[in-house]
């Protein structure tokens, strides 16, 4: 659950995407250096009883007085900050890069905190365009040592993850694009069923790892339906085999993305559901976890304002709520954002 959390608080930090449709941007046909550079800010609130913080912000409390109630909610301010800088290499169709984003490329995303990625594109003409990239974290997230400790202050660590990410887009001239991402996530110092007084032996203390490896695996397909609207439907299947067998889980999500563009307005939309499910009992509440989550974000983009050239004024929305079986785990986001995208090249 952790994971999906601070994936979405990054994610709902960057609502002000790029307004790419597709994961692979096109590699433009001149040599030279190309990028952007978004600056932002958003407010909202969030609930959750797993996450400490990320970046500047706090988002949980201290203390928890149950281990069977759902989190309170807690107000938040996020700065937003998003880059890429690309060189183009002059009739190669390939192209270096760094920047950081969502795993997703910019849009709302659920699997990943914000990462830099340093990658490589390259355009194989009639084959598609080839993006591999090594993601780390680029921002410090805090999770609870013992989330599961009552009435006490619990104490904070820090949580990384870093791996490879591989997207074959406009696979052999077709609308269709497949991604797959793999990482390693580490906790600092994990505590968890450690520090209260659950007496739980050390084996069960182990099934609540968060620690272990992620995948996940993507088909989307790009349906330009005229001029001004783009569909892109998707479908995920995602793997967090964690160290803790009851953190451990898989399933399937479902997106369907929307792109609308008229004169200098451009709008962003998007909304999905997940599905996940676990197939060890948490020792904790004797039961299977499985948890099914649902949200989306919208962001519309104005190009040139006050006659400003390359710049795009933005404003976005975004909502993600997580309900799990386990009322502990549930978990909310909620943010409102605005922005400046500058473009060069």
């Amino acid at each position: 659950m952790i994971r999906r959390e601070l994936s979405t608080v990054a994610a709902l930090g960057l609502a002000l995407s790029s307004g790419m449709a597709q994961a692979v941007p096109a590699i433009p046909d001149d040599a030279g250096w190309s990028g952007y550079l978004n600056i932002g800010v958003g407010a909202g609130s969030s609930e959750s009883n797993m996450l400490a913080g990320i970046g500047p912000a706090d988002l949980g409390d201290e203390q928890v007085s149950g281990l069977d109630q759902s989190p309170d909610d807690e107000d938040i301010v996020l700065p937003a900050l998003q880059f890429q800088i690309a060189y183009t290499f002059n009739g190669m169709g390939t192209q270096l890069y760094l920047s950081n984003q969502v795993a997703d490329h910019l849009n709302f995303d659920l699997d990943t905190t914000l990462e830099t990625h340093f990658g490589v594109r390259q355009d194989f003409a009639e084959v598609g365009i080839v993006d591999f990239s090594l993601a780390a974290s680029a921002l410090p997230t805090d999770v609870w040592k013992d989330p599961y400790l009552v009435d006490e202050d619990r104490g904070d660590t820090e949580r990384t993850s870093n791996g490879l990410h591989i997207v074959w887009g406009n696979i052999l001239g077709s609308p269709f694009e497949f991604a797959w991402a793999s990482r390693e996530i580490e906790i600092d110092d994990e505590r968890s069923g450690k520090e209260g007084e659950l007496g739980l032996t050390s084996k069960e203390q182990r099934s609540l790892r968060r620690g272990g490896d992620f995948d996940r695996v993507d088909l989307s397909y790009s349906w330009k339906i005229n001029d001004r609207h783009t569909l892109v439907p998707g479908i995920a299947y995602l793997d967090y085999d964690l160290d803790g067998a009851a953190m451990a889980e898989d399933g399937l999500l479902l997106q369907l993305k929307h792109s609308y563009e008229k004169n200098r307005w451009r709008v962003v939309s998007k909304v999905f559901y997940e599905d996940l499910e676990s197939d060890e009992a948490n020792p904790i509440y004797n039961k299977e976890r499985d948890v099914e989550t649902i949200g989306g974000s919208v962001t519309a983009f104005y190009a040139k304002p006050f006659g400003l050239q390359d710049w795009s004024a933005n404003a976005g929305v975004a909502y993600y709520e997580g309900d799990s079986n386990i009322d502990f785990y549930d978990s909310s986001f909620g943010l409102v954002s605005i922005g400046m995208l500058y473009r060069f090249d």
